[in-house]
C-alpha cells in the first residue's frame, strides 16, 4: 500500500456557482491548465474558484492589496486561515472535533479572476506553480519567504515579483498562458493590464511579466542562492 505522501493525489476543484454554464466553463478551463501542467506532486491540494471577491484579501491594510487576483500556500494550521472564506475553512477543516485538515496546500482564486480566460489562466497556472515549488524543492520555497519576510521587516527596496520563485511562477504562467490563448492575446491582455494598472505595483508587475522570455529555462534553486547572497550583501551595508 502507498503512503500518504508518496500516493498520487488528483487536486480537488471546487468552482462555487455562478450559473450552470459559467461553472462549465471554469471547470473546463481548471482543468486545460492542469493537464498543461502535467503531472503535480503527491500531496492533497484543494483549488478553490470562489464565486465573489474576498474583501480581507484585497483590503490593502491586513490583506494583499487590490491588485491580488489569487493566492496560495500550505496548510500549517487553523489560524493561519483566520480572514480566508469560510467556505473556504469549512473545506480544508471539515469537522468541528479536531484540527486535522483534509488538504496540504490550498489555491484561491476571486470570482472577478475567474470571469477573464487569460486572468484565470495566468493566475491559476501561477498558483500551481507555487505548489510544484513547495511540493520538489521545498528549502528553495521556504528561502523566498524567509527573503519575503526580511524585505517586509528591513524596507529592502525590491518588489516581491522579483523574488525566484515569483519570477519562476509568472514565466511559467505566461507560458500557459500563450500555449492556451495565442500568443497575441495574451500580449494583448497584459498590455491592457500595463494600460490600466490598480496601482503603481500592479504597473511593474505587469512590465515585468512583459518583459519575461518564456522559452529560457530558469532555475529556481540556483537563482535563489544568487538572491539570497545579492541579499546578504545589500542587508550587511552600513547606514
Amino acid at each position: 500500500m502507498e503512503s500518504q505522501s508518496s500516493a498520487r493525489c488528483e487536486p480537488k476543484l471546487i468552482i462555487k456557482p455562478k450559473d450552470a454554464l459559467e461553472t462549465e466553463r471554469r471547470q473546463a478551463a481548471a482543468r486545460q491548465v492542469l493537464l498543461s501542467l502535467g503531472e503535480l506532486p503527491p500531496a492533497r491540494l484543494l483549488c478553490f474558484f470562489d464565486s465573489q471577491d474576498c474583501w480581507a484579501f484585497k483590503d490593502e491594510t491586513m490583506g494583499f492589496g487590490k491588485a491580488n487576483r489569487g493566492l496560495s500556500g500550505p496548510i500549517k494550521k487553523p489560524t493561519d486561515l483566520q480572514n480566508w472564506p469560510w467556505d473556504v475553512i469549512e473545506c480544508i477543516y471539515p469537522s468541528l472535533h479536531d484540527n486535522k485538515a483534509a488538504f496540504d496546500f490550498v489555491i484561491y482564486l476571486h470570482n472577478s479572476t475567474c470571469e477573464d480566460p487569460i486572468a484565470m489562466t495566468m493566475t491559476f497556472a501561477h498558483e500551481l506553480q507555487h505548489f510544484i515549488q513547495w511540493g520538489i524543492m521545498r528549502a528553495a520555497f521556504q528561502a523566498n519567504e524567509g527573503f519575503r519576510g526580511r524585505r517586509l521587516e528591513s524596507g529592502t527596496g525590491f518588489d516581491s515579483h522579483e523574488l525566484p520563485i515569483e519570477k519562476d511562477a509568472r514565466i511559467v504562467a505566461k507560458r500557459i498562458a500563450i500555449r492556451i490563448h495565442g500568443r497575441e492575446a495574451v500580449d494583448h491582455y497584459i498590455a491592457r493590464n500595463i494600460a490600466n494598472p490598480v496601482n503603481d505595483g500592479d504597473s511593474r508587475n505587469w512590465r515585468f511579466i512583459d518583459g519575461l522570455d518564456v522559452s529560457k529555462p530558469y532555475d529556481v534553486e540556483v537563482e535563489t542562492k544568487l538572491f539570497g547572497d545579492k541579499l546578504e550583501s545589500h542587508l550587511s551595508r552600513p547606514l
